[in-house]
């Protein structure tokens, strides 16, 4: 048997893998994970004025920037990039190599699957789920170079509401509006509103105080 050592904020500084700015906070049980199943491992990195709430589990890797809140018992993955002023709300699993802009919201019990791209000043809705793979397959080691791997891509200022799954490859595209529970199976372009199973094109957005129509 192997046990392996997740390690405290202390412990991980003075261990030299943790880089942690000024004025952050992190609560006490916030765990680090310095090295990974295969063996890898990168220095973590935290922007000054960044909050780790309680809970938190940060890989190998990871970074975060500044006067960002990662909420209570968030798992970040290895690899992981998260931008300045952003808030991942609790029990968010952002997997490995997601990247996540400046000015994003992510809130509860969302899943951000391996490779995502979210961009800056986009809001997500409570128990969105995104994905990677279309065929469900079972790979021994699956890592972003498996064939067939691609992860979805939200743009700069769309907004996804709560419930929302988007499939495999899709694209959301600027400032675009996906209503709660809808399916993406397809892109969708910048500045329309989107619902459905699967989702299709509801309205065009014209001017910027079509962000405030009802669904």
């Amino acid at each position: 048997m192997r046990v392996e050592k997740s390690y405290t904020v202390q412990e991980a500084i003075e261990y030299g893998f943790l880089q942690i700015g000024s004025s952050a906070i992190v609560a006490e049980n916030v765990r680090f994970i310095r090295t990974e199943d295969n063996g890898t491992s990168a220095p973590i990195i935290i922007g000054a004025g960044t909050r780790l709430r309680e809970g938190c589990i940060i890989s190998s890797g990871v970074v975060i920037g500044s006067n960002s809140i990662i909420g209570h018992n968030v798992v970040v993955r290895q690899g992981v990039r998260v931008g300045d002023n952003t808030v991942i709300s609790h029990m968010v699993c952002l997997e490995k190599s997601s990247q996540v802009g400046n000015h994003v919201r992510i809130s509860a019990l969302t899943h951000i699957t391996g490779g995502c791209i979210i961009e800056d000043n986009v809001q997500v809705g409570a128990r969105e789920v995104t994905i990677n793979d279309r065929q469900m397959r079972r790979v021994k080691t699956p890592d972003l170079t498996t064939p067939g791997l691609k992860a979805p891509i939200l743009r700069q200022g769309c907004r996804v509401g709560s419930g929302a799954t988007l499939m495999a490859g899709v694209e959301v595209g600027r400032n675009t509006l996906v209503g709660a529970g809808a399916v993406v199976t397809k892109n969708l372009p910048e500045n329309v509103i989107a619902f459905g199973v699967p989702a299709y094109i509801q309205a065009e957005l014209t001017e910027p105080e079509d962000f405030a129509r009802e669904l």
